[in-house]
Parts: structure tokens; C-alpha cells; sequence
């Protein structure tokens, strides 16, 4: 019996040892939702209305005012498992015991998940904090997002796009089923996903880089507004796509396929008719150096927010390679 019983103890012990880990559970939340985790009086103070302005600053470039984020706080003592396995979650650990820190994690309950976790002594060292790496706090929310799309996109390619995308242009883009090519000329390509109330599309084209002003919004728009105006037509005979230049469009400096890329946000509109809604446009070179590519997504959703459609375009366009 004492022979069984030691058998019995090694099974199970290496049963224990060769056990495989369990599988996170998948993410909840809707794409664009961050939860903030918050003693209820922090953020009834000033570091809460730092997290929240911040987080939930309108977006530049969309015709309604839509956040960056839609920001849902959950007290601390409240933050139990079902919340825990939210997409994107902020924690914010405020009091004496704390020294400061800034950590930022993925699937640490479930995946594909986001978490950043800061630690302050005090409401001024928060603050502080926060202000110093929201710029990284945000952008880290907004990649994983990114991710999220594309391996979604990934998993449901559309060859009939990407493979004639790849010949013409040379580039691989991850669109998924749904959009197609809808006009291709030699130096123009327009791919669109349309639905009775929304319409998604990105333009392909390319030209010689011999422009100084190629990589600024006032080159950027130039181009834009030429192939609008021969490619994409508005409602009416001599209406078609032009900038809404009486809202200026924000360029930054970005990258694409590990490449300097000038990246541009503004609305468009189509001239002489009442057609309008968001862009963004990232231009950069081929490795040669010689041509420039623009890709251009634009949305045109009358009456829907607009922001979520716009960064799934935006996820096709970063998946370039």
C-alpha cells in the first residue's frame, strides 16, 4: 500500500509538472472603449479630470465631435473579474505607500489585451506622470487596436484585391473580403466597401519624386485634389472630390512599413455637391527613392460616427508591407 501510494503521489506530481498552461480568454469591450480603474475620490479630483480630458479629447479630422476614446471608469473596489477581461484598461494607483512608476502591459487577462498600470504618491505626482506619457499612453491603446483590426483582416483576405493590389503596385495590403476594386487605371487604383449607409475606399496612386514639397500638407494636398478631380466623381456631371480646405488638414511625421511617411487628416468634401466626411493619406517613398505612393482612405457614412470606420481603413493603409 505504501508502494501504491508513492506511485500514486509521482503521477500526480508530474501530471502537475506537464499540465499545460490554460489559454487566456478573449478579450470583451467595444473597439475604441478603455476602461479606467480609479478610487472613486481620485477621480473626483483633478487626476481624474486629467485621465478623462485627455482620453476622451475629440478627435481632429472628423466632422462630428467624437473621442479619442469612449472612457468608462469602474472603481477600484469594483474592478472584479468581469471587468478584467476587458480589450483596453487603465489602472491608476494613487496614496502614500506608492513610488512612482509607469508600467505598460499586454495580455495580462485575457488577449489580444492592453493594460498600463501607473503608481503616484500623491494627485500632483499623478498628474504629473500622466501628462509626461500620455502621448505613449495613447498611442500604445491605439496600436494594439490597430492590431487587433488587421488580425481580424488576416484571417479573411480578399486575393481577388490583394492580388491585383501586390501586381500593379508592388505593395501587400490586408484587405479583407468585402471591398473591391471598383476603378483601375494605370496610374490609379480605387478599392471600396459599401454597404446603404456606409461607404469605406482607399485610393492607390503614385507619381516620380520630384516635388520639394512632396512630404508637406500643401504638396500632399495638391496630388490629392488632382486625382479627385479626374478620378473620383461627385453626383452631378463636373462635381467630384476635392479638400475641404476651410478645415485645415493636420499633417505629422509618421512611418509606414518601417519607412519616414508624412501622415495627413482632414475632411473632404465633392464640389458643387453636398458630399463630404474624413480622410487620412500617408505618402511615402519606394525603396528606390524615385516615386512617391500615396494611400488614401475616405469614409462617407452621412449621419453615423465616423472615427471607428476611419481606423479601419487606417489599419489596412499600416499594414503595407
Amino acid at each position: 500500500m505504501r508502494l501504491f501510494g508513492i506511485f500514486i503521489f509521482l503521477f500526480i506530481s508530474i501530471s502537475a509538472c506537464d499540465a499545460p498552461e490554460m489559454p487566456l480568454p478573449g478579450i470583451t469591450g467595444k473597439a475604441g472603449e478603455l476602461v479606467v480603474v480609479m478610487n472613486e475620490s481620485d477621480w473626483n479630483s483633478a487626476a481624474g479630470d486629467t485621465v478623462f480630458n485627455t482620453l476622451a479629447a475629440h478627435v481632429y479630422g472628423l466632422p462630428q465631435a467624437e473621442p479619442t476614446f469612449n472612457v468608462v471608469h469602474i472603481k477600484s473596489s469594483a474592478f472584479t473579474k468581469i471587468f478584467q477581461s476587458h480589450r483596453n484598461i487603465l489602472i491608476a494607483n494613487i496614496g502614500k505607500e506608492h513610488t512612482k512608476k509607469i508600467e505598460m502591459k499586454t495580455d495580462v487577462w485575457s488577449t489580444p489585451q492592453v493594460v498600463i498600470e501607473l503608481w503616484a504618491s500623491s494627485d500632483a505626482e499623478f498628474i504629473e506622470l500622466f501628462g509626461a506619457n500620455q502621448k505613449q499612453i495613447i498611442g500604445h491603446v491605439l496600436k494594439k487596436e490597430q492590431d487587433r483590426i488587421q488580425r481580424s483582416y488576416n484571417a479573411q483576405l480578399n486575393n481577388d484585391v490583394v492580388g491585383p493590389v501586390k501586381d500593379q503596385w508592388g505593395l501587400n495590403l490586408s484587405v479583407p473580403k468585402g471591398y473591391n476594386i471598383v476603378r483601375n487605371e494605370d496610374d490609379f487604383s480605387w478599392i471600396r466597401y459599401e454597404t446603404k449607409d456606409v461607404t469605406q475606399s482607399i485610393l492607390v496612386y503614385s507619381e516620380p519624386y520630384t516635388k520639394q514639397n512632396t512630404f508637406t500638407a500643401e504638396g500632399m494636398v495638391e496630388v490629392m485634389d488632382a486625382y479627385g478631380k479626374r478620378y473620383i466623381p461627385g453626383p452631378d456631371e463636373g462635381t467630384f472630390m476635392t479638400t475641404f480646405m476651410e478645415y485645415p488638414p493636420l499633417m505629422e511625421e509618421s512611418t509606414i512599413a518601417d519607412a519616414y511617411a508624412s501622415k495627413l487628416v482632414g475632411l473632404w468634401n465633392v464640389e458643387g455637391a453636398l458630399m463630404g466626411g474624413p480622410f487620412v493619406t500617408y505618402a511615402f517613398l519606394d525603396p528606390s527613392g524615385k516615386r512617391v505612393y500615396y494611400l488614401h482612405g475616405f469614409v462617407f457614412a452621412p449621419g453615423k460616427n465616423k472615427r471607428n470606420y476611419l481606423r479601419q481603413l487606417e489599419a489596412i493603409i499600416k499594414s503595407v508591407r
